[in-house]
């Protein structure tokens, strides 16, 4: 766990006095890695319980969906992952849209769907395709990867606190992302779900 990890180094830079520069500078770098890890996971920690006990505050606004896909896409583009993974997508067909949320909430759904295809999608030429599909009464935004999918045994437990599945094993988190996406779907009076295909993964 990252506090043991903490610990652990904190003990050998404490009570090593022959360590080389390299070697202090190597262990300081692991206790500040793990120390944010540490710091996300407590706040996912406390994001899902306020979620779960209602006491979220919204702020609703007419929002672009395109603007908030585009913001998502933007923020992701920073992160490590990004280079292994191309995105397509083409805002022209909803750039137009508007619909009446909080912005902040949703595109955190968005960032953490892209997040996850950024880090789990292991085909050779890893590619998420992002599409919206409008429906009568509602509109699906569907976040589509070519990986090799979630295995069916491991169906049931996708959206479960703390759940890592068998091709998240490589990968850091805590497990929370997924059920922290779906509370705030429903908050936001939509909904997260896991559409099963023969190739990739998609919500």
């Amino acid at each position: 766990t990252p506090m043991t990890s903490i610990r652990a180094f904190s003990e050998i830079l404490m009570q090593s006095e022959g360590l080389d520069d390299a070697a202090r500078a190597r262990f300081s770098k692991i206790i500040h890695d793990e120390s944010r890890r540490l710091t996300r996971l407590l706040d996912d920690l406390l994001d899902l319980s306020v979620l779960e006990n209602g006491h979220v505050s919204l702020n609703p606004s007419e929002v672009h969906l395109a603007r908030v896909l585009e913001r998502a896409i933007n923020a992701t583009a920073a992160l490590e992952e990004s280079h292994r993974l191309q995105i397509i997508y083409n805002g022209t067909e909803e750039a137009g849209f508007r619909l009446n949320t909080d912005a902040d909430r949703l595109a955190q759904v968005f960032i953490n769907l892209i997040s996850n295809a950024q880090k789990y999608c292991e085909a050779e030429a890893p590619e998420l395709s992002i599409l919206v599909h409008h429906l009568p009464g509602r509109v699906e935004v569907e976040f589509a990867d070519n990986g090799a999918g979630i295995p069916l045994g491991q169906h049931a437990v996708i959206f479960e606190k703390f759940a890592r599945l068998e091709t998240a094993r490589s990968a850091q988190g805590a497990g929370l992302g997924l059920a922290i996406s779906r509370e705030i779907m429903v908050r936001l009076g939509g909904g997260l779900v896991y559409t099963p295909a023969s190739t990739g993964t998609a919500f």
